[in-house]
């Protein structure tokens, strides 16, 4: 195992390398992602990842998004709410207008339909979807990782050409023992968050206590830009193996859709950005991040790369990650239990 997980980490970090050669944008998460996801997919090397890596990422992720959260910041973020109610209402629309396609052009079950088709929160409809004995788990599985890998690939490209402060200084960071003491303390943090079942644990725990830490007034260490790409590298893994060849066995009209509902979402973002960036003078690095249906870890940790701004992408995120848990899901739940 440990010479597997070396392997892995091997290959993931040589295409993180040459995507930064490259130049091309979050090449530490873009280029261990591809890097690992081709070599699964297209070799018969055995590759493995320990999610352990994956939570120390999340974990300094959460550290770099909990400074960005200033006592400023909080008050700016109420001011958002109804722009945060109003988006999520119009991807709820939009998720059952694509169920209902898919359902009628796959011949999917529409209970099915809707698992594939609901707007992010992986872990929790993969969970849902286990628990249902009458649902296709591998179409759900392949639906959503599939829109992961969509996002996380291409937003980058989408979100680089416009960059925002994150904080003051950013390249200023040092190394110290008071970092460490924090990082400890933030991983302690996630931990907490994790046993007590709050979505992205390991993420949302280092960001609540760096917060409360920056309410109190405490002097925090700006943290060096090159944690941030051992944080893009360890996720970037993690997602590059989240899809396996054997989810890979659909007809060709399913894989169709599972890429056009994809695209359908990211291109509705962008829309949505759009006016949200004109409405409130944002950037759209910023507005976009906050829109997209990607993961809270994944598009916090690319907010925090290309320096938009984290605050309000991350309340934007999470706000979606309370609306599919309080909303969306007990839906789907009662739909599927009508219909059965």
């Amino acid at each position: 195992m440990f010479f597997t997980m070396l392997r892995t980490f091997i290959i993931g970090l040589l295409g993180a390398v040459i995507f930064n050669l490259l130049n091309l944008p979050v090449p530490w998460l873009l280029g261990s992602l591809f890097a690992v996801l081709l070599t699964n997919l297209f070799t018969p090397l055995s590759l493995k990842w320990h999610v352990n890596f994956r939570n120390g990422g999340l974990v300094i992720t959460g550290y770099a998004i909990g400074y960005a959260f200033t006592y400023q910041a909080v008050q700016n973020m109420v001011l958002f709410f109804p722009a945060m109610f109003a988006a999520n209402i119009a991807f709820f629309i939009l998720f059952l207008l694509i169920s209902l396609l898919l359902a009628y052009r796959t011949k999917m079950d529409h209970g099915t339909a809707l698992v594939c088709c609901v707007p992010g929160g992986l872990s929790q409809i993969i969970t849902f979807a286990e628990e249902q004995k009458n649902m296709d788990l591998s179409s759900i599985t392949f639906f959503h990782v599939l829109r992961i890998l969509m996002i996380v690939s291409i937003v980058p490209f989408i979100v680089t050409n416009e960059q925002t402060t994150l904080v003051e200084n950013s390249d200023d960071g040092t190394f110290s023992g008071f970092l460490v003491l924090l990082l400890i303390l933030c991983f302690f943090a996630g931990m907490l968050f994790q046993k007590i079942r709050v979505p992205t644990g390991y993420l949302l725990g280092p960001v609540f206590l760096m917060m409360c830490l920056n309410l109190v007034q405490i002097d925090l260490p700006v943290m060096p830009d090159f944690l941030l790409h051992v944080a893009q590298l360890l996720i970037g893994i993690y997602i590059g193996l989240l899809l396996q060849k054997e989810n890979m066995k659909f007809t060709k009209k399913q894989l169709f859709y599972a890429f056009f509902s994809s695209s359908v979402f990211i291109s509705f973002a962008i829309v949505l950005s759009i006016l949200l960036q004109n409405q409130q003078d944002l950037s759209f690095a910023t507005s976009f991040l906050s829109l997209v249906p990607g993961g809270l870890d994944q598009m916090g940790i690319i907010a925090a790369s290309v320096k938009a701004d984290v605050t309000l992408v991350t309340a934007f995120q999470l706000f979606r990650v309370l609306f599919l848990s309080v909303f969306i899901v007990p839906f789907v739940k009662w739909y599927v239990g009508r219909k059965g």
